[in-house]
């Protein structure tokens, strides 16, 4: 369907729904569909089928709105960036997909449902990103979170995804009680759920009341557990490594993108930036992050958990974009007034290189982190830095490319990584936060260390693969390598990665100027 049929349908009904909702009917009717066909028949080509059609329509869809107009509603707002961020997580997710048939291919349990849950995971994220209400802020949180719930604890026959499955849903029902506290602190406050009558200029006395101050802990804190943030950091490594593989990467990715986006725009329109004390807090936090995140992934052997850990040193770097929130910009003014365009955004005009540090930053590490998720599911069982040992000399591209990915999560010269670390450091000598900055070139170096070990690791010389993998069996590691020829579907996506990584590192003008070219 067009947009502009779909345009036409929606006015001739009267229901206000326009163009940007059509990524997420699609996506909703390939659901519904799916659901239909699992209660008939049992397919997991098929149930494969459907679910990447209707995420790759609605990625094509939401591509066709990149230039549509900005449109508000009650209950969620679609602008120019988060139109862009929803074609990002529908692009990760439709990545994601596409290495999940042959992993689900080797599995015990029924297949289809976890399709399902796929979906409504993608939907609940794809709705957050454009929320606009506290009220559709919530149950897409919720949809998200109850559908990743029953993604980790999948593999129903081992002890440790069903303990995964338990420990994600009593500590995400944790963070959503504290978001609801918080959510109903504001609403004694204004009588209203709406973000725009919340967070109104006239507002702002109110958010400062002892009130507002607890109500933005709250959601703040639920917001850190979402993304696994100093202190609310310890699940995340024992989750990732009890979760099945994609389920794993699907919280990595679509969770974390959802739940920094929405915290960046409430810090935005509820100028939470204006109270030193949420401030102190936010750079507390960074700095906890960046340090502790790096220093318990260079203790960590398994892969997995190395994974996790990083995680939360990078997104304790994105931090850093949430205290530029609010400072003067390079002509020495402050940034008070919202570009109309962006009204319901929370982005003022003024916050340029900051919002282009973290668009840029967050495409980076998310690319880069889907695509080692990608590579890992095309290397089967492997689980320990020992089980990616000689990978080189017997899978060199797959090796190669797993290699860059480390090195753009370093940050070093030449990959996508880098430059969106040049970005983020660029933006914070901007805004002057000068110990941080000496705080992330610390934990920088120390994150090169153990990146670099998974590259040595990998270019250590072994015998016959199969002597060493039967060598890591009897060590209770699993398979070691996997034992035939690098296939057509590992070589294309090898190179793919490889040209993306090097590709946008080295040439990543375009990127930057289209990116620039949505901020007011």
């Amino acid at each position: 369907m067009s947009i502009e049929l779909f345009t036409y349908l929606s006015q001739g009904t009267g229901a206000g729904i326009t163009p940007h909702y059509l990524p997420g009917i699609i996506v909703t009717a390939a659901t519904l569909l799916l659901l239909l066909v699992i209660s008939v028949k049992r397919s997991h080509a098929l149930a494969a089928v459907i679910t990447g059609a209707g995420l790759v329509l609605a990625a094509l869809a939401q591509f066709a709105l990149l230039q549509a107009p900005a449109a508000s509603a009650s209950l969620f707002h679609f602008d120019a960036i988060n139109t862009l961020l929803s074609l990002l997580l529908l692009l990760l997710l439709i990545f994601l997909w596409a290495q999940m048939p042959g992993w689900l291919a080797g599995q015990e349990e029924p297949r289809e449902e976890y399709y399902l849950l796929f979906q409504l995971a993608g939907l609940g994220g794809w709705a957050m990103l454009a929320s606009n209400h506290f009220a559709s802020f919530f149950l897409a949180l919720e949809l998200m979170s109850l559908s990743l719930v029953g993604l980790i604890s999948y593999r129903a026959s081992l002890s440790d995804s069903l303990e995964a499955g338990i420990k994600y849903l009593v500590l995400s029902s944790l963070a959503s009680a504290l978001i609801l506290m918080g959510m109903a602190l504001l609403y004694l406050q204004s009588g209203s759920l709406a973000f725009a009558a919340v967070f109104t200029p006239g507002s702002q006395e109110t958010q400062a009341s002892a009130y507002g101050i607890t109500a933005a802990v709250f959601i703040i804190t639920g917001l850190m557990f979402k993304l696994s943030l100093v202190p609310c950091h310890l699940w995340a490594a024992d989750i990732f490594e009890g979760a099945p593989l994609p389920s794993t990467a699907l919280l990595a990715v679509l969770s974390k993108l959802a739940s920094f986006i929405l915290l960046w725009r409430l810090f935005g329109m509820a100028l939470w930036y204006d109270n030193p004390l949420l401030m102190q807090l936010i750079a507390l936090v960074a700095a906890a992050s960046m340090l502790l995140g790096n220093l318990l992934a260079l203790q960590q052997r398994q892969l997995l958990r190395l994974l996790a850990f990083s995680s939360i040193a990078h997104f304790g770097y994105l931090l850093l974009t949430l205290l530029l929130l609010g400072r003067p910009d390079s002509t020495g003014q402050a940034p008070t007034a919202t570009s109309s365009l962006h009204a319901g955004s929370g982005i003022d005009a003024g916050m340029g290189l900051a919002t282009e540090a973290l668009l840029f930053y967050l495409i980076a590490y998310l690319l880069t982190l889907t695509a080692t998720f990608s590579l890992l599911l095309r290397l089967r069982h492997i689980n320990r830095l020992e089980q990616l040992s000689g990978l080189f000399w017997y899978k060199p591209l797959t090796a190669a490319a797993l290699a860059l990915l480390m090195l753009s999560f370093a940050g070093v010269p030449l990959t996508l990584g880098f430059v969106g670390k040049f970005y983020l450091i660029s933006a914070a000598v901007a805004g002057q936060l000068w110990w941080l900055l000496y705080v992330l070139v610390i934990a920088s170096v120390i994150g090169l260390f153990y990146y670099l070990r998974v590259i040595m690791v990998m270019l250590e010389r072994r015998d016959d693969p199969l002597v060493l993998g039967k060598a890591a069996a009897t060590a209770g590691y699993g398979v070691s390598l996997p034992m035939g020829q690098t296939g057509l579907a590992e070589t294309l996506l090898s190179s793919l990665v490889i040209l993306l990584i090097v590709g946008l590192g080295t040439f990543p003008g375009q990127l930057a100027t289209y990116l620039n070219s949505l901020i007011p």
